[in-house]
């Protein structure tokens, strides 16, 4: 079977430090050429993780006619423009998350995919592992009851002034960040959207962003809260109650279960 041409826009350190490895591995796609503005760097990434092209422009990857999809691990403000531009070029896209800085950019992405035929996705990582499937075939299956409610806990500690996370401007900030991954994850487990929400934000003395985040997401009958900090030791835990028994997520790929019969 050909394998699917994948164009990277970017050398991120995201893509690098958990992308490019397991991309090796895998039977069906593969990294065939990577773009960058500074020319150089996708050299030199290139040829150290064996991907056949590399180009001084993101554009120039687009172009690409051999490229069939785009990922894109570019800074938050920057999906949108590269999303829209992949779509003008013919390229189903997986952008990282968040889509866009906005509910309305993400929309406006989604319909100009839709309006195209283009499939876009974007890059929520966790639904497709095997122990994340498992916890929820587990509650759409009643094996413990039902959900009461879910709460997630996400932080690490960042000072650094010139880390994107911490510039406004630039999508910063623990909602964008990880407080993503805490309203996808009860939207995923419930497969349905929340009626209503009520959030608090603390923002940052010095850069503008928020770096504790919380919120309480109603969905008619379970709720799901959150917490989320760019200022708090690292820590990551999910926890889903039921009226039968609960699941624990001790990070993205651990999970434990315990079950109390009826």
């Amino acid at each position: 079977m050909k394998k699917l041409k994948i164009g990277i826009l970017g050398t991120s350190n995201h893509f690098l430090k958990r992308i490019v490895l397991p991309l090796q591995d895998t039977r069906f796609c593969e990294a065939y050429a990577i773009g960058s503005r500074d020319i150089k760097k996708a050299e030199s990434m290139a040829q150290e993780f064996n991907i056949p092209l590399w180009y001084g422009s993101y554009q120039a990857v687009l172009d690409d006619p051999d490229v069939d999809m785009v990922y894109i691990p570019l800074p938050n403000h920057m999906h949108k423009e590269w999303v829209e531009k992949s779509i003008d070029a013919g390229k189903p896209v997986l952008c990282e998350k968040p889509l866009g800085m906005t509910a309305t950019e993400a929309e406006e992405m989604i319909e100009k995919a839709q309006e195209a035929g283009i499939p876009l996705m974007e890059g929520f990582m966790y639904m497709f592992h095997p122990i994340w499937k498992h916890a929820r075939d587990i509650i759409r299956t009643g094996q413990i009851g039902n959900v009461q409610y879910i709460h997630t806990a996400f932080s690490y500690n960042n000072s650094s002034p010139t880390n994107i996370r911490n510039i406004p401007e630039y999508g910063g900030g623990a909602l964008m960040d990880i407080g993503c991954y805490a309203i996808s994850v009860p939207r995923f487990i419930l497969g349905s959207e929340p009626a209503q929400v009520m959030a608090l934000q603390t923002t940052h003395p010095d850069f503008g962003t928020d770096m504790h985040s919380s919120a309480i997401m109603d969905f008619g009958g379970p709720r799901a809260t959150y917490s989320v900090s760019t200022a708090a030791q690292a820590f990551q835990k999910v926890d889903i109650v039921t009226s039968g028994g609960s699941i624990t997520f001790i990070s993205p790929s651990i999970l434990t279960w315990m079950y109390r019969p009826k």
